[in-house]
């Protein structure tokens, strides 16, 4: 800006910051290798040169961070920021739920409906679902001759006839009165076995050792990313390079803000567990913790 616009010389962004790092008598490479946010964008930042940074959301988080370093008021000087730029007021936005909810892996959606099928199979077989033993039992029935014989004795010879009554209930001539044939002592036994399901329980997965597992966000491809404490300290506020990564050790969970989630990965014991995001999706406030990581691994 130059002397007569609406700005004082006091009201910049650029002066607010140069004048509370040179009151610390810290030099701008030293502030940059402990913020990781390279020397030129905090340079950019006490010049007002905006446009040299790479966005809006580069911007913000640089000068969050840098403010928040120097002991300044970071949410003054972002609203600066964005009434001299006129960008929309991103920081201010919450989480979106239709875009911030992170999907239930295909591992896990299979390790449900397994164990829910392995469940309903169990509770059938304790209420009785092997059926009634009639149903199940294979049965033949048995052959029977007439007490009189109903064989010829000779040619031209008739057997001895026995009253009608009689003769009926020795013949079966249906297959429903095959079936429903009385048993005697010459049928053919059939084993019944007992199934004993009490001692059967669901599969459970094992627990594991999440105090044990190293969990890290690391990025395939080069984009901006910051990461703060569950107490609102910012531990990273920078480009991330494809490769490089940020160890989630915290219990507590942190706050994450990124400007590409599709380039961001969760790796829990160096395997990958799949994107944070989208490709070009923007993060301004996703929590994230451990246990819901580590439980993508699973």
């Amino acid at each position: 800006m130059v002397d007569g616009e609406t700005a004082t010389a006091s009201e910049k962004i650029g002066y607010v910051l140069r004048n509370a790092r040179e009151a610390t008598g810290a030099a701008l490479d030293d502030i940059s290798a402990l913020l990781r946010i390279r020397s030129d964008h905090l340079q950019a930042l006490e010049n007002d040169d905006f446009e040299s940074l790479p966005g809006s959301v580069y911007a913000i988080g640089f000068i969050r961070t840098y403010a928040t370093h120097l002991g300044l008021n970071a949410g003054e000087l972002i609203e600066r920021y964005k009434v001299a730029v006129a960008v929309p007021h991103l920081e201010d936005q919450g989480p979106n739920p239709q875009t911030d909810v992170e999907p239930i892996s295909g591992a896990l959606k299979i390790a449900i409906g397994v164990m829910a099928v392995f469940g309903v199979y169990i509770l059938w077989l304790i209420a009785g679902g092997a059926g009634d033993d009639k149903n199940t039992r294979i049965t033949s029935a048995p052959s029977k001759t007439s007490e009189a014989g109903a064989q010829p004795t000779s040619t031209g010879q008739k057997a001895p006839q026995k009253p009608s009554s009689e003769t009926q209930a020795a013949q079966p001539t249906t297959s429903s009165e095959v079936a429903n044939a009385p048993e005697t002592a010459q049928a053919p036994q059939v084993a019944e076995v007992a199934v004993d399901v009490s001692g059967i329980e669901p599969l459970v997965a094992p627990s594991a050792p999440i105090e044990d597992a190293e969990i890290e966000i690391r990025a395939s491809r080069r984009t901006w990313m910051r990461i703060e404490s569950a107490e609102g300290q910012v531990l990273f506020s920078s480009i991330i390079r494809k490769g490089e990564g940020f160890d989630l050790e915290s219990a507590d969970g942190y706050t994450l803000a990124t400007r590409d989630a599709g380039a961001l990965e969760f790796f829990v014991n160096d395997n990958s567990v799949g994107a944070v995001g989208r490709r070009g999706q923007i993060l301004t406030a996703r929590k994230i913790e451990r246990a819901s990581i580590f439980a993508k691994s699973r």
